[in-house]
């Protein structure tokens, strides 16, 4: 079944679970998420989950390293808001993993905008991750080809680094560093 008409003032999760497809739900909005990302955008989102999975791995031989994973889309995360699929998000409380998907906020959110998502990842994303709690959310543009690392001070996100292509970024409270692109 495809997006039924609606019927009252937004969508629900009961909603959402009827709908054919890959859809996100933030705050009663449906947001459909094809046609399929572009292979750049795979790219780039497949060598920085390459690059966070070593340094978590890299982490973990270290004393006191932890156990964080790492998780690519499609992931479903399950918020106050609704739910979503960051392109990459990193869960350091394994109780939050189940097997329908991460059960409130992730530690770490990336999104690798596109001309389609690029004004939702900045806007509705950036709130919905802030209103649940998500310590850091990492926007990467690879058109500009920079990074921006937002962190939650106070229930807002405040833009604590801004790294260009090829850049070092330090994620997870600065105990992790990657380099973008």
């Amino acid at each position: 079944m495809s997006l039924p008409e609606l019927k009252h003032a937004g969508y629900t999760l009961d909603d959402w679970k009827q709908w054919d497809g890959r859809w996100e739900l933030i705050n009663g909005d449906a947001y459909d998420m094809t046609p399929s990302p572009s292979t750049n955008h795979q790219e780039i989102s497949s060598n920085l989950h390459a690059a966070i999975w070593n340094a978590l791995g890299e982490a973990k031989k270290k004393a006191g390293g932890g156990d964080c994973k790492v998780f690519a889309a499609p992931t479903d995360v399950y918020l106050d808001s609704g739910v979503v699929q960051p392109d990459l998000l990193v869960v350091c409380d394994s109780a939050k993993i189940t097997p329908r998907g991460i059960e409130g906020p992730p530690d770490l959110v990336v999104e690798i905008l596109s001309p389609s998502t690029a004004g939702k990842d900045w806007s509705h994303k950036r709130w919905a991750y802030a209103a649940a709690g998500v310590p850091e959310y990492l926007i990467v543009d690879p058109d500009e080809r920079f990074g921006v690392l937002l962190k939650l001070e106070g229930g807002r996100y405040e833009e604590t680094s801004r790294v260009d292509w090829g850049g070092v970024v330090a994620i997870l409270g600065e105990r992790l560093s990657v380099t973008l692109g």
